[in-house]
């Protein structure tokens, strides 16, 4: 990475790193991230209160953001960045998107961000909903019925 760590402020002449991270390890704010060169942002595990998406807000390079599950303060000011191509997010922020109709138009891909033991069926409830939005196929449920016991 020529000699300086994504993620982290610092320069490699004038271009500042295009990919960021926001964590317990690497970065410690939005703020700290945003730039004008800004393509890739991850929101990860951290300490403290959930982060404002507020410095993001005209950005014009800004194609990428994943935030864990619980990290953001306010998952509407995602409509802030325009021109989104993936969005990953947990499905509680993924909830208050489709209810307040709320999910950038410009997005191409999508990602539920799920942490721990959750039953499928809300999930898969959620991408469906979103493939509606794009009007493709929804994810196929299939129910099987039936008793399990000994063979014979």
């Amino acid at each position: 990475m020529n000699g300086r760590k994504q993620g982290h402020p610092g320069r490699h002449g004038d271009q500042p790193a295009a990919v960021a991270w926001v964590n317990l390890r690497r970065l410690g704010s939005v703020q700290a991230a945003a730039h004008a060169g800004l393509e890739a942002l991850s929101i990860g595990v951290q300490e403290g209160e959930p982060l404002s998406l507020a410095p993001l807000t005209g950005l014009p390079r800004l194609r990428t953001l994943t935030a864990c599950p619980g990290t953001l303060a306010d998952p509407l000011e995602i409509a802030s960045p325009t021109g989104l191509e993936f969005l990953g997010l947990g499905p509680e922020e993924w909830r208050v998107l489709l209810d307040a109709g709320a999910v950038p138009r410009s997005l191409s891909a999508a990602a539920i961000e799920v942490h721990g033991d959750r039953h499928p069926l809300p999930i898969v409830a959620i991408a469906n909903e979103l493939l509606a939005l794009r009007n493709r196929a929804p994810v196929t449920r299939t129910t099987l019925e039936g008793r399990l016991g000994p063979v014979g």
